[in-house]
């Protein structure tokens, strides 16, 4: 009889434990400059909690890859969003050494315990996080680790480059003439250049246009694929397009299309536009955006198409007088029942087919989707808070009824948010923590709602002079023992809130 127990006792701990692998493209940022990677990255769910370790983290320099190691963070609390899996701490770790042969010197041991913030969200079969992870101590800075792809364009800066054809080059994940398909693909010329004039790193891409036989062919790049099909510009088979059913690659190995899986708000571009030859009746360059579920789009549109999610456009850009200048413009939503799953930018010297001039360029750089994530109210059992402002992040209210996280309402201006809300019994009330993360996790705006309940007359059994100050860490939960250098929501005496660094 034992041993029967004992074996229903691992099979029902086998049950509770559930662990994932996810290979996934990894982007780190140091100092404003970014690199790209591959990794694994494994939670493991634990009865109702989760693990997450980044196996082999590495950071790149001139001399190849530093092995910094494996970062773990454990005990996470999970929320649920709809049929999305968020999870978010702040905790401090410490770095262990990683196992990759290749490298030989792992720095964790060098290290002292680090600050690491979370956000992140499981999507089914999707992983997306965002890592702060504090090494202002011993490599004075923060490193930022974005994983999974499919939120941000890759390579937004134009720092990595492939060669198409020949002895002309592209910019990893976008692509121009140089590979096009079409009947005219061999005589569509070379429009796409990498620069060292740059807004941010060390390059950008260099869009500009020429003349064949003495028409204007302008100078485009796309994250799509371009197509060469008529003499006549303005004929719509001369288009960029998508096809996710494709499985055709460039020449670094990557297709002709770029994933998106999430509804961003707007596009923001850095460019500098100049004309060869000032054209008053065809002035404006061009940028778009269009997001589909993944099957065949094209731009210019030969048809109307019923898989778009969303457009962003800008055809008046105007010559920025050899400045960068930074342009934003929406997406608009489509009511088409069909999900996000790939996005078509284009970016033209021209916005009119076959004009300007020959000499016409474009510059652009540091291209990202935006995010909103403002609150714009917050209720709770019903009740607004009264005197709300995004700007102001701590409240306190009195309510003599019991609240859980589903009687708090948040009103958000972004189309993708996810947001958080936890809380916490207290000696004389409710701490309620709410947390908005954009859809890419990049971003955080967090609240902070103290409910009283003034029927219980706890506060006349215990004046103020001999309160406590409570302690909370950013998801809502109480400490007795604050960790160093971590972030905490301190609940004083005379009832005000303030955030502490310890």
């Amino acid at each position: 009889m034992r041993k029967i127990s004992t074996l229903l006792l691992v099979a029902v701990t086998a049950i509770a434990v559930h662990a994932t692998d996810y290979n996934v493209p990894i982007t780190v940022t140091v100092n404003g400059v970014s690199s790209d990677q591959t990794g694994v990255i494994t939670i493991v769910e634990n009865n109702g909690l989760y693990d997450l370790t980044l196996k082999n983290f590495m950071l790149q320099s001139e001399a190849g890859p530093m092995g910094v190691g494996n970062v773990e963070l454990t005990e996470i609390k999970p929320y649920q969003d709809g049929a999305t899996t968020l999870l978010a701490a702040s905790k401090q770790v410490t770095i262990t050494d990683g196992d990759d042969p290749s490298i030989q010197v792992w720095m964790a041991g060098m290290l002292p315990p680090v600050n690491v913030i979370l956000r992140g969200k499981i999507e089914g079969e999707r992983l997306r996080c965002y890592l702060d992870i504090d090494m202002t101590e011993s490599l004075q800075q923060v490193i930022q680790v974005a994983i999974g792809g499919g939120y941000q364009l890759p390579n937004p800066s134009f720092e990595a480059w492939h060669t198409s054809s020949g002895k002309y080059v592209e910019p990893n994940a976008w692509h121009s003439f140089e590979s096009a398909t079409g009947s005219l693909a061999s005589m569509a010329g070379h429009h796409l250049d990498k620069s060292s004039d740059a807004h941010s790193g060390e390059s950008s891409a260099r869009i500009f246009a020429t003349s064949i036989l003495g028409i204007i062919a302008n100078g485009t790049m796309t994250t799509g694929r371009m197509n060469a099909g008529s003499m006549s510009a303005a004929n719509t088979s001369n288009n960029a397009y998508l096809d996710m059913s494709k499985a055709d690659v460039d020449g670094n190995g990557d297709p002709y299309y770029v994933p998106l899986y999430s509804c961003p708000d707007s596009i923001v571009a850095w460019v500098k536009f100049k004309q060869g030859k000032a054209n008053s009746a065809h002035p404006y360059a061009t940028i778009s955006a269009v997001i589909t579920d993944g099957t065949y789009y094209q731009d210019p549109e030969d048809k109307t198409y019923s898989n778009i999610v969303a457009k962003a456009k800008n055809n008046q850009i105007v010559t920025t007088d050899d400045k960068w200048v930074r342009i934003s413009f929406p997406f608009v939503y489509t009511e088409n029942a069909v999900d996000p799953e790939a996005v078509l930018i284009t970016i033209s010297t021209n916005a009119d087919p076959g004009q300007g001039s020959a000499n016409d360029e474009v510059l652009v750089d540091d291209i990202e989707f935006i995010y909103n994530i403002q609150v714009t109210g917050l209720k709770i059992k019903g009740k607004d808070i009264p005197n709300f402002s995004s700007e102001k992040t701590s409240y306190e209210i009195e309510l003599d009824q019991e609240v859980v996280a589903d009687d708090i309402e948040v009103a958000v201006s972004g189309k993708s948010v996810h947001v958080i809300k936890d809380v916490t019994k207290t000696t004389d009330g409710y701490n309620c923590t709410i947390e908005a993360i954009s859809a890419d996790m990049s971003e955080v705006s967090s609240y902070t709602v103290m409910v009283k309940d003034s029927s219980t007359g706890i506060r006349n059994m215990h004046p103020a002079s001999k309160q406590q100050m409570t302690l909370y860490t950013l998801d809502g939960r109480q400490v007795q023992a604050p960790l160093s250098g971590l972030i905490y929501i301190n609940r004083h005496a005379n009832g005000t809130i303030t955030k502490s660094l310890r």
